[in-house]
């Protein structure tokens, strides 16, 4: 019986179910400007298609995982935009050379088997925080290039960043987001509420830098323990965060991943087919 135990117990830590959810806006984007502009006979681009389905397909291959969803934006608009009307204000829009591949990319991923998960007035961020928060008793895997999901790493959520463009995956877990960044995940946040983040056109402090940012969560841990001892800090910081205090709430809501957004599907749903049938492999050659 204690060996039937034991297995079970290395059977749980080393054999449970892979979830894989990749972000599907940010994986596309960088399809598209890490690759030329690829066209076919008819003279449309695919090149951000190709490079997309390039890396599902080696993660697919690589890892097995057993349940496996796209996640995308549906619209511009969000909830973050009632917050500050100014979230994302200065991004442009997408290419059309980018647009006209997205109805292509969802219809072959439907083709393929695979569940897309969009909803509007929700980010792709946030229905990966609520998918992988649904069931502990799987291995979730997030690939994404945004540094973002760094903040839903836990003992069963691993993020896999794509760089230099899309040949390269980092595989990032608590133990190697402390050795690289010398953060926690929930700190994740706090960093961009002293910081900001340029893409999203998240404010943070003004005059805060991440170095600095670094520097405060080491002594301080997190944002409310950094304003619960600002009488502790002195000289031009302690007034850069008086200053900010505002903006930095705003910022950490704005940063902060929802984990409990109204999303229909399940985990145990999002089954797929390997290898594809010849229809798929039809829309590869073409």
């Amino acid at each position: 019986m204690f060996w039937v135990c034991v297995f079970a117990l290395i059977k749980g830590v080393f054999f449970m179910d892979t979830f894989l959810i990749i972000d599907g806006n940010s994986l596309v984007n960088r399809a598209f400007y890490a690759l030329p502009p690829l066209t076919a006979s008819d003279g449309k681009y695919y090149n951000a298609v190709y490079g997309f389905v390039n890396i599902l397909a080696r993660v697919i291959t690589d890892y097995h995982p057993k349940y496996l969803c796209v996640a995308f934006d549906a619209g511009r608009k969000t909830f973050r935009n009632e917050l500050y009307a100014d979230y994302k204000g200065t991004r442009k829009g997408m290419p059309d050379e980018l647009a006209q591949q997205m109805p292509v990319l969802k219809d072959l991923l439907t083709k393929m088997g695979i569940t897309i998960i969009e909803k509007l007035g929700i980010e792709a961020d946030d229905i990966i925080g609520t998918m992988v928060r649904k069931r502990t008793d799987v291995k979730n895997v997030i690939v994404t290039g945004d540094r973002d999901c760094l903040q839903l790493i836990n003992e069963n959520t691993e993020v896999w960043l794509t760089k230099h463009g899309i040949s390269d995956i980092v595989e990032m877990n608590e133990r190697h987001l402390l050795e690289e960044w010398g953060l926690r995940p929930s700190q994740i946040v706090d960093l961009k509420a002293l910081m900001g983040d340029a893409s999203d056109n998240i404010p943070g402090v003004l005059g805060i830098g991440e170095k600095g940012a670094k520097s405060l969560l080491v002594e301080w841990d997190n944002v409310d323990n950094i304003y619960a001892n600002i009488d502790k800090i002195s000289g031009k910081v302690q007034e850069k965060l008086t200053n900010g205090a505002e903006m930095c709430r705003l910022s950490y809501d704005l940063a902060t991943i929802r984990t409990n957004c109204d999303i229909d599907n399940k985990v145990e749903d999002c089954t797929y087919t390997f290898p594809w049938d010849n229809e798929v492999y039809s829309l590869f050659e073409q």
